[in-house]
């Protein structure tokens, strides 16, 4: 399990980048639907990297962020995930962890299932996001894993 979650957790950090490339030139950056959408997945992602840390996970209400600083927080969730994926074995994967967002009943998952779900959230939200792109006119990427696995498993860039 461990190899292709860490493939998993790559694809992700590169999908996300080259989602950030495509809306970046795609001159829509203050649309509020994309600006929405990819804060809701990027705080996703910052609330399970507190649970994993064991830290409390708060959605904090707070001002909707242009796309630099979306892209500023995805790409520094990114790094504290690869980091995290380096350290991964059989024992930290089984390790249990609270989502606090859902208490009752509580749920209790593995890290290796908030890892999973991380990488599926992301996966969905930035799927409906490509598609916003294309529907008003410009240029999204095709980030399947397959692809990524076809171009040899690229590193994510997160500058253009």
């Amino acid at each position: 399990m461990i190899g292709p979650l860490k493939d998993l957790l790559s694809h992700h950090a590169w999908a996300d980048a080259m989602f950030f490339h495509a809306w970046q030139k795609s001159g829509l950056l203050a649309d509020e639907e994309l600006r929405t959408r990819t804060d809701h997945q990027v705080s996703v992602q910052e609330g399970f990297l507190m649970v994993l840390k064991g830290d409390p996970a708060p959605f904090p209400e707070r001002p909707l962020p242009s796309f630099q600083a979306l892209k500023d927080r995805c790409e520094a969730s990114h790094q504290i995930f690869r980091a995290l994926g380096l350290g991964l074995d059989e024992e930290a994967l089984a390790r249990t962890v609270r989502v606090p967002w859902f208490p009752d009943p509580p749920c209790v998952i593995s890290v290796s299932d908030a890892l999973l779900q991380v990488c599926l959230h992301s996966q969905h939200h930035r799927g409906q996001n490509m598609a916003r792109l294309k529907a008003l006119g410009a240029a999204p990427k095709n980030v399947d894993y397959i692809i990524w696995l076809w171009k040899q498993k690229p590193e994510a860039r997160w500058i253009l």
